[in-house]
């Protein structure tokens, strides 16, 4: 595979690095690793890239040092795009696995006419998809009006779409997956395939569910919350279908 294909993961986890260059040797990927920023290693008032009053206000809850940690590390990764100058490349997160014919799959995304900024390559759910085209390997390639559809597990990336991507999401104001959708908001294109390329890996994500439950405001504290995300569903479903 001619385009480079990037995993974050953490030094703390060797197991899941071992694990996924092992199944992407089997089909002929050479992972690149990009060592995953800590976040938890890193006090709350070190957080710089963070605008904590806009997380509070438009995701109703406080930040995880975990989610800190997987924002930078795709910043991290988006950066090394950008200097290499790389015309695509792929970022994965480390519970990321392959499914069939993964390789011939993306080729065919980059050859998209016009050509991508971003396209996943997995998401949680997929609601509302409105096909916009179709690669030559037969993939449905569109927008969901319903949303966020969920996991920056791994996406295609054009060079130019990560120097753009990684001026545009800072600071930081949401998690990076809803952040990444939001080509409404940071003006680079964003796409999805209907049929995902990637699935979780038995490993599963390092952020428990239970902490974001720990985080989250009352209810009735989270009334800007409420009116942030019906105005970026609005916005999301405008962009699905006309954009």
């Amino acid at each position: 595979m001619n385009i480079p294909v990037l995993a974050i993961n953490l030094d703390r986890s060797p197991d899941r690095w071992e694990r996924l260059t092992a199944r992407a040797s089997q089909i002929g990927i050479v992972l690149q690793r990009v060592p995953a920023v800590d976040g938890n290693a890193v006090e709350p008032a070190e957080r710089r890239e963070l605008d904590l009053r806009k997380f509070l206000l438009w995701h109703g809850r406080r930040p995880l040092g975990a989610e800190y940690g997987c924002y930078m590390s795709h910043l991290r990764a988006l950066e090394r795009i950008a200097a290499e100058r790389w015309p695509f490349a792929v970022i994965l997160e480390d519970d990321a696995d392959f499914r069939e014919n993964f390789v011939e799959r993306v080729e065919a995304l980059t050859r998209l006419q016009p050509a991508p900024g971003v396209i996943k390559l997995y998401n949680h759910r997929t609601k509302g998809f409105i096909a916009k085209t179709r690669t030559e390997a037969g993939d449905e390639v569109g927008r969901c009006i319903h949303g966020p559809l969920g996991s920056a597990m791994g996406y295609l990336v054009s060079g130019q779409a990560a120097k753009r991507l990684h001026d545009a999401l800072l600071p930081a104001s949401l998690p990076y997956d809803i952040a990444l959708e939001r080509g409404w908001a940071h003006r680079v294109s964003v796409a999805t395939t209907k049929e995902p390329l990637l699935r979780p890996a038995k490993s599963g994500s390092t952020i428990s569910p239970a902490g974001y439950r720990k985080t989250k405001y009352p209810f009735y504290m989270r009334v800007p919350t409420a009116l942030f995300r019906g105005q970026d569903y609005l916005r999301r479903a405008a962009y699905a279908a006309f954009g």
